[in-house]
């Protein structure tokens, strides 16, 4: 398959991606302005965000595209585990209208 083609499909999920997690991060946004704390998994999904945009010039340096990020997820885990663990007192359990936005969000991934 054309290297373009792919950078475009894998530009068209990061959008979607991005667009599904818009109403996520608002509700928890709106929650640590009431509470101080951050949900749980917070840090988790932030370090997976930050390793998968560094993962993808890797697999198009190994001309693996698909190999990058998920270098860069992995990655990702591990920092995002390590800062999870570090603010654990500043960590809180999800709401349930945070819940239901995440299944939502996951569907709409899924899909």
């Amino acid at each position: 398959m054309d290297p373009f083609i792919m950078l475009v499909l894998v530009f068209v999920v990061i959008v979607i991606v991005a667009l599904a997690a818009v109403p996520v991060f608002k509700t928890n946004q709106e929650e640590y302005k009431r509470t101080g704390k951050r949900p749980k998994g917070y840090y988790l999904s932030l370090g997976i965000a930050m390793g998968i945009p560094i993962g993808m010039p890797i697999g198009l340096a190994l001309d693996n595209i698909a190999l990058g990020p998920a270098l860069g997820a992995a990655l990702g885990v591990a920092i995002g585990a390590a800062m999870e663990k570090k603010h654990e007192k500043e960590v809180r359990p999800l709401t349930d209208a945070e819940m239901r936005m995440k299944v939502r969000a996951l569907w709409i991934v899924i899909i």
